[in-house]
């Protein structure tokens, strides 16, 4: 039903938009110059009336849409901000549930080498040169 009314609001309205645009077809001059309204300073034209209007309502949309996405900056740079946060996070996260070697007491006992006894002869050396 949604869907029915929205397609039918559009297409009311765009049938009100074509009958506006066909019935004005004259040609018209845009003009910046309120002074000299015979001779303007700058002035453009003869163009139908239809397409100054379009041709305004086009640069209306344009020059929103960029006021609007120049106003979001702010947002976006938090929202970038906050995105990488949550990435770090995320890793950090990872790595503190990240299984963990278990601890054991079977570990092998190193038992230390006794140089006392050592019969080598690199060993056997020092002992007779420590005398």
């Amino acid at each position: 039903m949604r869907k029915f009314l929205l397609t039918a609001f559009l297409g009311v309205t765009g049938l009100i938009i074509l009958l506006f645009l066909l019935a004005n077809r004259m040609p018209v001059y845009i003009s910046l110059d309120p002074i000299n309204i015979v001779n303007p300073a700058f002035a453009v034209g003869p163009m139908p009336l239809w397409a100054a209007l379009i041709a305004m309502m086009f640069l209306g949309y344009v020059l929103g849409g960029l006021g609007m996405w120049l106003s979001g900056k702010g947002l976006r740079k938090k929202a970038s901000e906050r995105k990488h946060r949550i990435k770090e996070l995320e890793h950090a996260l990872e790595l503190a549930n990240a299984p963990r070697p278990k601890k054991t007491d079977d570990l092998p006992v190193i038992q230390r080498h006794d140089t006392s006894r050592d019969t080598s002869p690199d060993t056997s050396q020092k002992k007779i040169a420590s005398r």
